[in-house]
């Protein structure tokens, strides 16, 4: 009976250690990474808190605070991507630092779609003179995209996790065991993959900002035609 309950657990650590292989491929990673930041993208152009004059809670309107936390969440996603890239290339065929460009003019995309994009208000009394513009989607289809990024910002912190592993090479302190020693450490060759890693908190904690901003969203908090409550 010991037999058996010993193979039976056997078994079941080798599933577990080849779900966890299959988990961290690296081609898994990068369409995981791939789709959530396109969706990022996609997020930010179909939400309409971004037209709002409101004063938000940095004391700006929420058409440059949601710009500047946009702005905040590329530049996590710019440092995710180099922990990929410098651990897990795709392809060796590219020259150097190629992805700087790419990054710049993503960058200047979102600039100028935010720049581009009016404020709106409920000044005039007929809506239907602000209709909201067509590329819109329901409300609740912006939920899904949220909660879709936040469950894949999950995964590639996760997958980060697994992958660095937990150093030894360090004191064993609570604060080493549970942050220092994460993601492979603080060794001088592995800092930049560490600080990598642990940015990714910083992007959950903003993907729970974009929910609350759906979740809650109103027309009228935000000074916005009725129409656009989609």
């Amino acid at each position: 009976m010991s037999a058996t309950v010993k193979s039976n657990n056997i078994n079941s650590d080798k599933t577990l250690d080849d779900v966890a292989k299959l988990f961290i491929t690296p081609s898994f990673r990068w369409w995981v990474y791939i789709i959530a930041f396109v969706l990022v993208i996609y997020s930010y152009i179909i939400d309409p808190i971004r037209f709002s004059s409101v004063k938000g809670s940095i004391g700006l309107s929420y058409k440059y605070e949601y710009f500047i936390i946009m702005c905040l969440t590329l530049f996590f996603y710019l440092f995710v991507f180099l922990g990929l890239w410098l651990t897990i290339p795709f392809t060796a065929r590219l020259p150097y630092l190629w992805y700087i460009p790419i990054m710049v003019v993503i960058f200047a995309i979102i600039t100028q779609i935010s720049l581009d994009s009016p404020i709106i208000t409920t000044d005039n009394k007929d809506e239907t003179l602000n209709p909201p513009p067509g590329y819109f989607q329901p409300r609740s289809i912006r939920k899904l995209i949220y909660y879709a990024i936040l469950v894949l910002d999950v995964i590639i912190f996760i997958q980060g996790l697994i992958y660095a592993g937990i150093s030894t090479q360090f004191k064993s302190t609570v604060l080493h065991q549970f942050f220092l020693n994460r993601f492979g450490g603080t060794s001088p060759e592995n800092m930049l993959n560490f600080a990598t890693e642990w940015l990714g908190v910083a992007g959950i904690l903003l993907d729970i900002y974009w929910i609350y901003g759906v979740e809650t969203f109103s027309p009228c908090e935000y000074k916005l035609p009725a129409s656009w409550g989609i």
